[in-house]
């Protein structure tokens, strides 16, 4: 009996060990690369950059010298100037640095395009695999899982589709075209007023598309003085601030709905006097 619960004790001690193997731990400079999700349960993200109120990336506050990461730390990115504005040096051996795209084909705005990300993710899927050739199988699950998650919020997008919305944004408003909203802005001539601070033609501008019956939406990279001007309004939408741990279509779902559910809500009565 001793000996059946010695060896049972080692087995134990074996399968431990297999499964608890240590995951693969990539840094990533972008908090739009979704290597959280196609890596899944095998993978350990550092998020070297996040996005501050304003919509600009910053260091994150662990990682202000890259150097406090451990020797040869494998690290995506998504083209050599992203890396450079992140502060990599590419000759670094103390980096091991994979660049999805050589350079990235579209501006970095557009990198939230729901027709740009499953080339983005097919790119993290091989580069994880170049590091863990033996997941890939797994990684290729994700993929396909990624893929049809994100249609089906975009499906979901399409209860949007016709509601009026005045886009101010500063990027997201890509998202309002792949749902079919019907949107409309204002001139770069008007557009540059607002920015400029002159609240008088901002409101004038504002009333106008709210008589229309236009929703205003907004994100983080709404330039500083249009914010300021809509901070207490409340027939305002506001496209919350995607994080690097993010399930990505969850997020879009999630947004999608809470837009529709602002697009018919009643607005409250007046108070009387």
């Amino acid at each position: 009996m001793r000996r059946l619960i010695i060896i049972f004790l080692i087995l134990f001690s074996l399968i431990s060990q297999a499964t608890g193997a240590e995951k693969l731990k990539i840094a990533v400079t972008h908090p739009w690369l979704l290597a959280g999700f196609i890596g899944g349960a095998e993978v350990e993200i550092i998020q070297i950059r996040e996005w501050n109120l304003d919509g600009e990336l910053i260091r994150t506050p662990e990682y202000k010298n890259l150097h406090v990461l451990p020797p040869h730390t494998r690290v995506i990115a998504i083209d050599e100037n992203e890396a450079k504005s992140t502060g990599l040096d590419l000759q670094d051996n103390n980096f091991e640095i994979r660049l999805l795209y050589k350079p990235f084909p579209v501006s970095l705005e557009k990198i939230s395009d729901p027709s740009v990300m499953p080339f983005l993710a097919q790119r993290i899927l091989t580069a994880l695999s170049e590091w863990d050739a033996s997941n890939y199988p797994f990684y290729q699950r994700r993929l396909a899982e990624f893929q049809a998650r994100l249609s089906s919020s975009l499906l979901a997008g399409q209860i949007l589709r016709g509601s009026l919305i005045c886009d101010l944004s500063g990027v997201s408003g890509i998202l309002l075209q792949a749902a079919g909203c019907k949107i409309t802005r204002p001139s770069n001539e008007i557009l540059e007023q607002m920015q400029a601070g002159k609240n008088q033609i901002l409101k004038d501008y504002i009333d106008d598309v709210r008589a229309k019956g236009y929703l205003i939406f907004i994100d983080a990279w709404t330039h500083k003085n249009i914010k300021r001007f809509l901070a207490k309004r409340t027939d305002v939408y506001s496209w919350s601030l995607p994080t690097v741990e993010m399930d990505y279509p969850s997020f879009l779902h999630e947004q999608y709905i809470a837009l529709w559910q602002k697009t018919i809500a009643k607005p409250l009565p007046q108070k009387r006097r």
